[in-house]
């Protein structure tokens, strides 16, 4: 037969494990949420990118047309 005190310390080392891990999971879940949402190439359509870098009389040509 074991000791009261054995099996209150298991439990309680049990519960300790499984909320460590309940945290690491809660953790990791907002750094994906917060690598999609900073992540820039997720912002602009790959159509756009090379605007940055062009002078602005070759942006007029890559322009979307206005909708009427």
């Amino acid at each position: 037969m074991s000791h009261p005190h054995v099996l209150a310390a298991l439990a309680r080392e049990r519960q300790n494990m499984l909320l460590a891990e309940a945290e690491a999971a809660r953790l990791a879940n907002r750094a994906r949420v917060h690598r999609r949402r900073s992540t820039p190439v997720a912002r602009s359509s790959p159509s756009l990118r090379p605007q940055r870098w062009l002078s602005p009389a070759w942006r007029r040509l890559f322009r979307r047309p206005a909708l009427g």
